[in-house]
């Protein structure tokens, strides 16, 4: 592995190690990626096998169990997904974005690191041995199916993956699993969703949870297989099966097991449910929860809110029609209390993606700009953070920036909602 850069006063650099050095092994184990060098640079004594200009230096250090080396490496060679799943979102990207945003990947060692979900239909032995062995720990798998045929239909593949045989493997080893289904109606749903609950079920206390989130079908979906979208009836009802079974769970584990994500709750009109509904908010991060969880940190920041503005403000909340009765109904009559404080919600309506794609973290810049830029925006604009990469990258590659240059005003992904009040006597003046 090739060192992109060392930490000042960092052990790697009171060793001399160089940017470019290629970090071979560790205590004579091949280090192939940042997993390997995370595993075995835990001990305590360490030998370092590095090669700079073809030549090899032996560096051996003692420290404590805990300590890091203040290396960074190249980025990980990304293993590319040979799946052809009908719904995959990938394929429903409209043409001319950035290059990344058309790769599929399908690499357990990310959803180790980042909670990415793969399907482990390209997983080895000699992966899943790696994994037990560096207890690579929880992971997130795509299942949407057991039967072997609907697998074999959402997957786009000819041949039995062989799904099962790897969850006993992994669960008897003692690796944390959480699964996803993403259900397409009068394909896995019904008697095949039952079915995959069911049996994986049997993977339990490891297998942790189910999460069931609805297909999305953007506009772009020319020459791809005909799926039916998911509507608010149906949404209810799966609300209504996801419960039945989690009861049926709860009863042998006083946990759910099984969870909606909070599309259904959203699209149904349904209440979301408490806090305890949602056990350790294992899937937080693929909406199962989310919407809860907002609103409990909401009443938290409420508390600290001020009473009154010294100079009368307005901001623009930015969401996307999904979540709009949420924000509508339980967050914009608290802002609005504030004295001198106004609060305006602007629903943005996807049209890159098409106009059936109501979710926040899908809104792209140029959306966003164009309803926005002949509006009376107030003194700041706040964007939901999910539509954005590191709180400043678009999906179609426009930036928090640009939005801001071009409209004129403040703009800023939202993460707290006590900041809504922080600012913008500078910045109204640095603006105007």
């Amino acid at each position: 592995m090739k060192i992109s850069a060392i930490e000042n006063g960092s052990i790697g650099d009171e060793l001399g190690l160089q940017v470019g050095d290629d970090l071979v092994a560790i205590n004579n184990h091949l280090v192939k990626d940042v997993l390997d060098f995370r595993f075995h640079v835990a001990s305590e004594d360490v030998e370092l096998q590095v090669v700079r200009g073809g030549e090899e230096t032996i560096y051996e250090v003692e420290k404590d169990h805990e300590d890091d080396l203040g290396l960074q490496f190249e980025e990980l060679e990304i293993r590319f997904c040979g799946n052809d799943c009908p719904f995959c979102f990938v394929d429903q990207n409209p043409s001319g974005m950035r290059s990344s945003l058309y790769f599929r990947d399908e690499d357990f060692r990310l959803s180790f690191l980042s909670g990415h979900y793969v399907t482990l239909t390209n997983l080895s032995r000699r992966d899943m041995d790696r994994i037990v062995e560096q207890q690579l720990s929880p992971l997130f798998v795509s299942v949407h199916a057991t039967d072997p045929e609907v697998r074999r239909f959402l997957f786009g593949i000819s041949h039995d993956d062989r799904l099962l045989e790897k969850l006993t493997f992994l669960t008897q080893r003692g690796i944390e699993i959480h699964t996803q289904v993403v259900l397409c109606p009068e394909v896995n749903d019904g008697t095949v969703f039952h079915r995959t609950v069911s049996e994986l079920a049997d993977f339990r206390p490891h297998l942790r949870s189910v999460s069931v989130v609805p297909l999305g079908l953007t506009g772009h979906r020319q020459g791809l297989t005909k799926l039916k979208s998911v509507t608010p009836a149906y949404a209810a009802e799966c609300i209504d099966t996801v419960d039945r079974y989690a009861d049926e769970y709860k009863t042998d584990s006083q946990e759910h097991f099984v969870y909606a994500s909070d599309e259904f709750y959203l699209m149904a009109g349904r209440p979301l449910p408490p806090v305890g509904r949602y056990d350790g908010f294992y899937q937080i991060e693929n909406g199962v929860g989310m919407v809860r969880f907002m609103l409990d940190e909401f009443e938290k920041s409420a508390r600290s809110f001020p009473d009154k503005l010294e100079l009368p403000q307005k901001a623009i909340i930015v969401t996307a029609a999904l979540a709009a009765p949420v924000l509508r109904d339980a967050i914009l009559p608290r802002l609005n209390q504030v004295e001198n404080f106004e609060a305006e919600l602007v629903v943005v309506e996807n049209e890159f993606y098409g106009k059936s794609i109501h979710v926040t973290g899908l809104l792209t810049g140029q959306d966003i700009y164009r309803q926005l830029r002949d509006r009376d925006l107030g003194d700041k604009v706040f964007l939901p953070h999910s539509c954005v990469k590191d709180d400043h990258l678009f999906l179609d590659d426009w930036t928090v920036a640009q939005i801001s240059e071009r409209l004129g005003k403040p703009v800023e992904p939202l993460h707290d909602f006590a900041t809504v009040f922080q600012g913008s006597e500078n910045e109204r003046c640095l603006y105007q």
